[in-house]
């Protein structure tokens, strides 16, 4: 998935790599709070809440899929015959012709739109959502569950 990220918005692996730990960090955000007004309030409600935040993260995930413009990106090929071995190919999209360059990184172009920043936001809110849902469902669950289904249910989180 990470691979298809930074193809399709054309951005460094860097940015990938923290577009996939703002899950981590979404969950840091509020794992304090919500482990302390956890016992405080009522859980399922706030379990709930987690749920529907989720829904809202996975939400602006999804909107770069329907707001951009079809699926279309540059790759860079490494050849082995008629040029030397640290040679390249630019393969261009709807282009037949390819130019080779000793530097992959001419094949590079600059990021087309900003749309990884719904999947970034996104991600952080569903990070935020996921928080309540583990701490407080398992806890939950073997307050009120039978002592021999507490397992099962807890599998199934």
């Amino acid at each position: 998935m990470l691979t298809q990220v930074e193809r399709q918005f054309n951005i460094p692996t860097s940015l990938v790599g923290f577009i996939n730990g703002s899950f981590e960090i979404g969950n840091l955000l509020l794992i304090i709070f919500v482990s302390y007004f956890g016992t405080k309030l009522h859980r399922p409600i706030m379990i709930g809440v987690g749920c529907v935040v989720m829904g809202l993260g996975c939400f602006l995930i999804s909107l770069p899929h329907f707001l951009m413009n079809r699926y279309e990106y540059e790759s860079t090929v490494s050849v082995s015959s008629n040029l030397s071995s640290n040679s390249f190919l630019c393969m261009e999209n709807g282009n037949q012709t390819s130019r080779p360059t000793q530097d992959p990184s001419e094949c590079v172009k600059e990021v087309k739109s900003l749309m990884w920043v719904y999947v970034l936001v996104g991600n952080i809110i569903r990070g935020m959502g996921e928080t309540p849902i583990m701490p407080l469902g398992i806890s939950y669950i073997e307050d009120f569950a039978k002592s021999e289904n507490s397992p099962l249910y807890i599998g199934f989180i």
